[in-house]
């Protein structure tokens, strides 16, 4: 999928598409923000990469800056499968979920979601790459990276939903901190907390889960513009139009 400044794409284990999405994976997760381990792994260059054993079950998008060509994004879906989910091992989730018809077979997970630096809203992002309103605080502001992370940020959920409709998994749980799920809940994204906050996690997160119906529903009734993006039926967002 194509917005009005980004190229969305899945990338394909063994591809270099793919070794450009682990190095800029590594980039952000162990460089930048140190939340995982140095595995040492590296890519055909030769360039240091972030993977895991979730991979393998795995979906994965990047984000393209079509005038530029930089890597601005990407985001990994985590398929119900024998591994298991990135958030089993490390949050206690409560029991029973909200939704009677979720199960193991029917979650998949949000995972490995970043905004590359050049293209988060503020400075007071760095650190947290998936921060960001769609509403557009920075739809007016000169520069013409960040400007855009709202298309951005939108884009990637749109992978992540399309592909939860096509494969057929009801539900996606997700570890965020308060800040990023208070963003998105405001936006009408009906994530709903399912564990309590992890504390021994930087910085403090929780896991929510989302239902793909649930979502529809909501955005149908407030705000028609985004699950027309959403659904692939228009290239153009409400915060765009207003920059």
């Amino acid at each position: 999928m194509e917005t009005s400044y980004f190229r969305f794409d899945e990338v394909k284990p063994g591809t270099p598409e793919y070794e450009v999405y682990l190095e800029a994976r590594y980039q952000v997760f162990v460089s930048e923000l140190h939340r995982v381990e140095d595995a040492c792994a590296t890519s055909s260059k030769g360039l240091p990469i972030e993977t895991d054993r979730y991979d393998a079950t795995s979906r994965h998008f990047i984000a393209t800056h079509k005038p530029t060509g930089s890597v601005a994004g990407f985001v990994r879906v985590i398929l119900p499968s024998e591994v298991g989910l990135n958030v089993t091992p490390r949050y206690a989730i409560d029991r029973p979920l909200p939704y009677p018809d979720a199960t193991d077979a029917n979650i998949g997970e949000i995972s490995r979601m970043a905004i590359a630096p050049h293209y988060r809203r503020r400075h007071e992002d760095q650190g947290k790459p998936y921060q960001g309103d769609p509403e557009g605080e920075m739809s007016g502001k000169a520069d013409g990276f960040r400007r855009h992370q709202p298309e951005l940020v939108l884009g990637l959920y749109r992978e992540v939903y399309r592909l939860c409709r096509e494969v057929g998994i009801d539900y996606c749980v997700a570890a965020m901190d308060n800040r990023f799920s208070r963003v998105l809940i405001g936006l009408g994204f009906p994530f709903v907390a399912v564990s309590p906050v992890n504390e021994n996690v930087q910085p403090p997160r929780r896991v929510y889960l989302i239902s793909a119906a649930e979502m529809e529903r909501s955005f149908a009734t407030r705000i028609a513009d985004v699950m027309r993006f959403m659904q692939g039926r228009g290239a153009e967002m409400v915060g765009e139009k207003a920059s």
